[in-house]
């Protein structure tokens, strides 16, 4: 069955050749929000979500100096989420980190704290590695992509989100209750916001996901039709959870059993 193509805006880069996003502004795009990639000396981390902000501005452009607050505002900005949220979100990945002044970008990638094993884009840290990779895996996203589309033709839906995320576990390192919340929120976030506002049941455009991913860029002329609350984000999260639980248990099958080879090759990239 082939699926029709929804045409997503991305407008080719032209970086002006290189120049400096220090102080954390970009000189070509200036005060607004266009997509700038990331410049020779500028940070990022495992997680798109912050990485688009910074790369469209809403974050600091060189992913440096960075407090609390500039996450909450980025998220609410950049993504329309509702200050509950963003303050959960911001609060406590900082927590998690025992991180209360100014971060980077980079340091979300030190291992297992709110970077975690088993992602859905990005290979684990390799063996004690205190930092885990930042740039997204092209054999994950790719094998991702594949997987998803099992129940809405070229969208990534929750209960995709449940099949992956059932295998990619049992391939990976196992999880602790809390990093395994955390891979569920992440899509349920992510699906909530860029899917739009019927998000939960029609699941996010594949070919969005593929640009935020691979690029960790909006497409052009995109604006949030919603506010993504804790609530909502809640209950999306909660269906990942149920739906993983009963796989493993057995009472649900997993679509995804059959396919091989999703993340052995990944491995070796």
């Amino acid at each position: 069955m082939s699926c029709p193509v929804s045409p997503v805006l991305a407008s080719p880069v032209n970086p002006h050749d290189h120049h400096s996003h220090s102080g954390g502004v970009c000189p070509v795009t200036g005060n607004a929000h266009s997509f700038c990639p990331p410049q020779p000396g500028d940070i990022r981390s495992p997680c798109p979500a912050l990485n688009t902000l910074a790369n469209h501005g809403f974050l600091p452009r060189n992913g440096k100096n960075i407090g609390v607050f500039d996450i909450i505002k980025g998220l609410r900005e950049g993504y329309k989420l509702s200050a509950v949220l963003a303050y959960f979100l911001a609060f406590s990945g900082v927590l998690l980190l025992a991180q209360f002044r100014h971060m980077s970008l980079a340091d979300l990638a030190r291992h297992n704290l709110v970077e975690h094993d088993a992602s859905l884009f990005h290979l684990d840290a390799h063996n004690e590695d205190e930092y885990a990779p930042t740039s997204a895996n092209d054999t994950l996203l790719k094998v991702t992509l594949e997987e998803g589309g099992r129940y809405r033709c070229g969208r990534m839906t929750l209960e995709d989100v449940a099949n992956i995320r059932v295998k990619r576990e049992a391939e990976s390192r196992p999880l602790d209750g809390v990093h395994a919340e955390i891979a569920r929120g992440e899509m349920a976030t992510a699906i909530g916001i860029l899917g739009g506002r019927n998000a939960a049941t029609e699941g996010l455009d594949m070919d969005v996901l593929r640009l935020w991913v691979e690029q960790e860029r909006l497409p052009d002329g995109w604006k949030p039709d919603h506010t993504q609350g804790l609530y909502k984000t809640y209950k999306m999260t909660a269906v990942l959870r149920e739906r993983m639980k009963a796989m493993k248990k057995g009472e649900m099958p997993n679509i995804l059993e059959d396919d091989t080879g999703s993340v052995e090759s990944a491995k070796t990239k």
